[in-house]
């Protein structure tokens, strides 16, 4: 049987009505009576309790994963107003979905990697093809203070098959770094990773998409501490980036935050611009005392080569890369977007809103999706954290 897909939203405020919402619009739309599998995903501003039992009138015995989004995106609806919900229901002979969670992930990122990769190296089988991995993005609201990534899926990925096709990100309640759920059938947990291991008769093939060239030539960062990036060619990296900014910018040191982006290109150094070979780095704050950027990521380290990154305003990039990703797919059946929250057009600081591009890319396949905190993919052989990015995951009937 062909994979049948079903996809519903909600932006009810109610969190219970939000749920039996979203999920019996996934059954209609989907045509679907007896789903076997659902991805579901709350806004920061619903009880996720109540969400879950909203869920549950309506898929009682269906196997489900998911959590906290800072928006959803579908075919029909895109928003980040933080009561959108977002539930897609799955009915295939063609993929079987297996669902594992770790927690104290605020303990010890590394350590919570660990578990979960182990736990998905027993699971996986011949014809594992994809996975999806999402974690809480906030350690902690006061200080703000974000579990990161890189660490967690350093400790994933040497567990992982090389072959095998990931994709993930931090859930992201809101901007001010509020409590994040995760979902595992029944059961609501925080400060968790989790991972979906699918598996069967079908591709998942990714893109991703930056929307970012460079803009500078090579600097390099000589001075860090954890995600503070201190120093920049022995300078203060506010006042090295003021000056690569040009004279009259006319930005606040302040507002370099969510703004300032970093290129760390793992391709070849000089040869010609590959957007897929850069893994950006996105600043979260700026520490005006110490003239430093804060980034989402501690990853930058002494020695490594940046690039200052410039945002595109141009929409094409978005259906050039969709483009190129369809021409080596056939059969096509769903598409899942997992897209930065700072791309949002609000936050952006360009004049289009990016899942809109996606949609109209992917016209005629189902698109689900959430806005994230980090993002994550393959760049190069490896799993890497990346920001003001999309991951574009799109799957495949064989």
């Amino acid at each position: 049987m062909k994979t049948k897909i079903g996809i519903g939203f909600s932006n009810q405020t109610v969190s219970e009505k939000a749920g039996k919402e979203a999920a019996e619009l996934a059954l209609i739309n989907g045509g679907i009576e007896t789903p076997d599998f659902a991805l579901i995903f709350s806004g920061g501003k619903h009880d996720p309790h109540d969400f879950l039992k909203g869920v549950n009138q309506v898929l009682p015995n269906v196997s489900k994963a998911g959590g906290s989004s800072f928006g959803i995106i579908t075919d029909d609806f895109i928003g980040y107003d933080g009561f959108e919900v977002g539930v897609t229901v799955f009915s295939s002979d063609n993929i079987r979905f297996q669902s594992f969670t770790a927690g104290d992930l605020n303990k010890d990122e590394f350590a919570t990697g660990e578990i979960l990769g182990k736990k998905i190296k027993e699971a996986v089988a011949d014809d594992s093809q994809g996975l999806f991995v999402f974690y809480d993005s906030s350690k902690q609201q006061n200080p703000p203070m974000l579990n990161f990534a890189t660490p967690l899926f350093a400790a994933l990925e040497k567990h992982l098959p090389a072959e095998l096709v990931v994709a993930g990100g931090g859930f992201l309640a809101d901007m001010m770094l509020s409590s994040c759920y995760q979902y595992i059938d029944n059961e609501v947990y925080t400060q968790n990773a989790i991972g979906i291991l699918m598996s069967g008769n079908f591709t998942m093939d990714v893109a991703i998409l930056h929307g970012c060239q460079p803009c500078s030539d090579y600097i390099t960062v000589t001075k860090t501490d954890g995600p503070v990036v201190l120093e920049i060619d022995n300078e203060p990296a506010l006042e090295v980036l003021d000056e690569l900014l040009g004279a009259n910018h006319g930005i606040d040191f302040k507002d370099f935050a969510m703004n300032v982006t970093l290129g760390v290109n793992r391709g070849d150094k000089f040869g010609e611009f590959k957007e897929s070979d850069y893994a950006n780095r996105l600043t979260l704050a700026v520490d005006e005392e110490k003239k430093a950027l804060i980034m989402f990521e501690p990853d930058l380290k002494a020695g490594n080569e940046v690039q200052l990154m410039r945002r595109s305003l141009d929409p094409k990039y978005v259906t050039e890369a969709i483009a190129t990703l369809k021409k080596n797919v056939s059969n096509p059946s769903f598409a899942f977007y997992i897209d930065c929250g700072g791309r949002a057009k609000p936050f952006s600081g360009v004049g289009f809103e990016d899942a809109d591009e996606v949609k109209k890319g992917l016209e005629g396949i189902p698109l689900a999706g959430f806005y994230s905190g980090v993002e994550v993919a393959k760049v190069g052989k490896n799993l890497q954290a990346l920001d003001w990015t999309g991951v574009l995951c799109l799957f495949s009937d064989l």
